[in-house]
C-alpha cells in the first residue's frame, strides 16, 4: 500500500470514528420528541376507557422522593411495604390533602401513599378526579380523571386504613 492510500484510508478512518458517535448522540436527542409525537397520537386515537392503555403509560413527573428499585425474587408483605413508605414520606396524608384541596376544590373520598414508577407520592382522590402530590414537598405533580371501576374497590378499603392509622 502506497502511503497516498495509507493517508486517505486513516482519514477515512477517523472521519467514521468520530462521525458515528456524533450522529448516533444526535439520533438519541432527537428520539424521545418521535416518542412523545407517537404517544400522543395513540392517546388521542384511544378511548380513556381502553384497558391496559395505563399499564403502557409512564408519568410525565417525577417525584423529590425516589424509591430504590425492587428486587427481583423478593417478596415484601404488604404491611411491611407500607410502613417503609410512610417512613420515607416528609409530608403528611393531611398536608396531601390540604394541598390537593388547594388545587382541585372538593371533598377528599381516599388518600393513600404509592410508589409510582419509582416516586413516592400520595393519590388524593377528589370526587372524580385523582391528585398525585409530591409525598417529600407536598407538591402537586398530576391531576387526571379517577379511574372510577378500580378506585372503587380501593378507596373504601384503603380510606378506612389510612383513617386508622392517621387518626
Amino acid at each position: 500500500m502506497n502511503k497516498n492510500t495509507r493517508t486517505v484510508l486513516l482519514a477515512l478512518a477517523t472521519s467514521a470514528a468520530v462521525a458515528v458517535p456524533l450522529a448516533g448522540y444526535a439520533f438519541a436527542q432527537s428520539t424521545p420528541a418521535v416518542r412523545t409525537t407517537v404517544a400522543q397520537a395513540q392517546t388521542g386515537s384511544q378511548n380513556e376507557g381502553a384497558e391496559g392503555n395505563e399499564q403502557n403509560e409512564t408519568p410525565a413527573y417525577r417525584g423529590s422522593i425516589q424509591l430504590p428499585a425492587e428486587q427481583p425474587g423478593v417478596e415484601t408483605p404488604d404491611a411491611q411495604e407500607e410502613a417503609q413508605l410512610r417512613t420515607l414520606a416528609k409530608i403528611t396524608p393531611q398536608q396531601a390533602s390540604q394541598a390537593a384541596q388547594a388545587a382541585v376544590p372538593g371533598t377528599v373520598t381516599s388518600v393513600k401513599l404509592e410508589d409510582e414508577d419509582g416516586s413516592l407520592v400520595y393519590a388524593v382522590v377528589i370526587g372524580q378526579t385523582e391528585v398525585v402530590v409530591d409525598a417529600g414537598n407536598g407538591k402537586v405533580l398530576h391531576q387526571e380523571a379517577a379511574d372510577s371501576e378500580n378506585e372503587a374497590g380501593e378507596t373504601g378499603q384503603e380510606g378506612n386504613e389510612q383513617a386508622e392509622t392517621n387518626g
